[in-house]
């Protein structure tokens, strides 16, 4: 039977541990911040073997997203500010129309005002004409053609009223003068109101165009990036359709590979395997988030990192099934057939080689050299991505690696 750790055993009695010797609060808050940065390293992981599209997509997606939430706050302050320029140019229009209707009223009394002091100052003109025209003479002549002592006493006091007259028409003009002065100093007022007013209401209409260009920047911004975000989520999904592609078809040449040569495999009564390289790891195998789609991705293999043209040695003996590139993102890959172990094709694959040692059909031995470590194909440094397949089928590689991993 193929070797158990018990690596997993102890991670779950050291959490149990963790939990029980911790406060909640602690346990929760450090939970948590183990998750955050097992997320960052995922997507780190996912990313390391992605192709130069899928990291520019992911680069191009990462800063859109962190762009993203300052552009709406900058949409929605923009479109506040319409809100509020909006009211603004309402209030200033009634402002302009109230002062206007009031310029117009004041106007009105002033004109209504000004012809009522044209006709005192023609009274006054006319009394003043009439009382020249008989001033001292006249008042003398009159007295002295009076037919008795009444007669004279009656034209004096015509004279009198003449006079009394002439005062009412000047008291009156002076009057009138002075509310049309009233009325004229209103007017200018309400003119001057109505200006500033006006000016008040064009720089109201000019602050909301304004408003309304930024708020209409502001949503081209929000729209551009999320169209880059799809636009990188788009790139994102058509490479992992790719990549899965290439992957289905190295499973299924393994598994035909497998089938045909079931009957003369060697059957295998152990499945440990021995390292094939000298390195240290970098990577497990598992499940991976997706930076940009959020999906889950396998990542087939464990990689040890290791000095570019480090040996890479075969973990047990078998034949070579490929050796050459492949297009999937594994660059110079090689996979081995050691035959069937529980009823089961077992081989190993070898990716990202710096060179390829041997060639297809080609028996090795255990620890026989192969290739040599590199950072071909979807790869981000020097590295062998080492996978164990059962079947054609991806499957941890540990569990068949010596404990020490050396």
């Amino acid at each position: 039977m193929r070797r158990r750790r018990g690596l997993v055993a102890t991670v779950v009695v050291a959490t149990g541990l963790l939990l029980v010797t911790m406060p909640p609060s602690v346990s929760a808050a450090a939970g948590l911040q183990e998750d955050l940065e097992q997320a960052e390293e995922d997507a780190a992981e996912a990313l390391e073997h992605a192709t130069e599209a899928e990291r520019k997509a992911a680069e191009q997606y990462a800063e859109a997203t962190e762009a993203l939430p300052a552009a709406k706050a900058r949409l929605k302050e923009a479109r506040a500010l319409v809100d509020d320029a909006g009211a603004a140019v309402e209030s200033a229009a009634q402002e302009e129309e109230s002062a206007t209707e009031e310029l117009d009223r004041v106007t009105l009394r002033h004109d209504r005002l000004q012809v009522e002091v044209e006709r005192a100052a023609d009274r006054v003109d006319t009394i003043a004409s009439a009382a020249y025209k008989g001033s001292g003479m006249y008042s003398a002549a009159a007295v002295l053609s009076a037919n008795g002592p009444q007669d004279a006493i009656n034209r004096l006091g015509l004279i009198g009223r003449v006079a009394v007259s002439e005062r009412d028409a000047m008291e009156e003009l002076a009057a009138a003068q002075a509310d049309a002065g009233v009325a004229r100093d209103q007017a200018d007022d309400a003119r001057q109101r109505a200006e500033d007013a006006r000016l008040a209401a064009q720089a109201a209409l000019d602050d909301a165009r304004t408003a309304e260009e930024d708020a209409e920047q502001a949503a081209d911004e929000v729209a551009a990036l999320i169209d880059a975000r799809a636009e990188a989520l788009a790139v994102a999904e058509r490479e992992r359709e790719k990549a899965e592609q290439e992957l289905a078809q190295i499973e299924q040449d393994l598994r035909e590979w497998e089938e045909a040569n079931r009957d003369t495999a060697p059957v295998l009564e152990s499945g440990e395997l021995l390292m094939p390289v000298q390195g240290e790891k970098t990577s497990d195998y598992g499940m991976r988030t997706d930076p940009i789609t959020g999906e889950q991705r396998l990542h087939s293999g464990v990689d040890f990192a290791a000095p570019g043209g480090t040996p890479i040695t075969a973990a047990a003996a078998g034949t070579v099934i490929n050796a050459g590139w492949n297009d999937g993102g594994y660059g110079n890959f090689t996979c081995v057939s050691h035959g069937t172990y529980e009823g089961q094709g077992l081989s190993t694959c070898y990716a990202h080689q710096s060179e390829i040692l041997v060639s297809s059909d080609q028996s090795v031995q255990a620890g026989e050299l192969i290739g040599r470590v590199g950072t071909t194909g979807n790869s981000t440094g020097n590295h062998l991505h080492f996978e164990v397949r059962l079947d054609g089928s991806p499957t941890d590689p540990l569990p068949w690696l010596p404990d020490c991993l050396c």
